[in-house]
């Protein structure tokens, strides 16, 4: 399902995104800001992209002026309770602090809450992640706790993050 906004398409990744993963995902800034380690070569993205960002919960952020992917969201039913999931994102490094987060966020959670009628979305940023912190403020997410020691195993270490919720209600509110 293609979804639309302003100045983006959100769209399903193919397999001939890899070479396009691969030169955003390669860059220091992305990964460990998310809690992966850079793309080490295109193998890695194409194992990447084909066992884990090509689901129907998962679209490639495409920028509509040049058509070029920028990032990724993905909402992550991980629950048991399905009316909740978890917003994930990454942006590309060169498309930092141009809005492109904020504008692909609110499609999805339009789609979340107005169009599929669900009722929590959670979203969660190491402390140390400043840029993803802004974002879910400017998105309404209010703090709900914080994980002292949160493992990434790519990483092999420990970071603090704080988790962060939005409801359908305060949705509402929002609009």
């Amino acid at each position: 399902m293609n979804l639309e906004t302003k100045r983006l398409i959100l769209r399903p990744w193919e397999e001939k995104d890899v070479k396009a993963l691969y030169e955003l995902a390669k860059d220091e800034h992305v990964g460990p800001m998310c809690g992966w380690k850079p793309h080490q070569d295109e193998k890695e993205s194409e194992y990447v992209l084909k066992n884990i960002l090509m689901n129907e919960n998962t679209w490639a952020i495409v920028c509509k002026e040049n058509q070029k992917i920028i990032g990724d969201i993905s909402l992550m039913y991980k629950f048991e309770n399905k009316e909740e999931a978890e917003l994930g994102f990454w942006l590309g490094y060169p498309y930092w602090g141009c809005g492109y987060m904020p504008e692909a966020s609110l499609r999805i959670m339009q789609l979340f809450f107005d169009e599929l009628g669900k009722e929590k979305l959670w979203c969660q940023h190491f402390l140390s992640n400043h840029q993803s912190a802004r974002v879910q403020e400017k998105l309404g997410f209010k703090k709900h706790h914080i994980n002292e020691k949160e493992y990434l195993p790519q990483l092999d270490k420990y970071e603090v993050t704080q988790v962060n919720c939005l409801d359908h209600e305060q949705w509402i509110h929002l609009k």
